[in-house]
């Protein structure tokens, strides 16, 4: 079963997540993160921004630290010279 979800929104470009299941890792699942920018040529084309291939223990390591990111108290100034978003 292939879990997909939109992680941004906006009126020209969207972010999606999917995991799908793949054969190896045994029990490991795909991570992509793709986009669409609604007025390129091809608009209902995605691009694969990023793609691993997780096995169970990488899958709770990603959830472990998306848990802690929305755990922890909201900080509007970065502690850390991270991108820009």
């Amino acid at each position: 079963m292939t879990n997909r979800t939109t992680l941004l929104d906006s009126a020209d470009f969207r972010l999606y997540a999917r995991l799908s299941p793949v054969s190896s890792p045994p029990g490991g699942h795909a991570l992509t993160i793709s986009s669409q920018r609604l007025h390129s040529r091809n608009p209902h084309e995605e691009q694969v921004r990023f793609l691993a291939c997780l096995d169970r223990e990488g899958l709770q390591a990603l959830a472990d630290l998306l848990q802690a990111t929305l755990s922890a108290p909201a900080n509007p100034q970065p502690t850390q010279k991270g991108p820009a978003c």
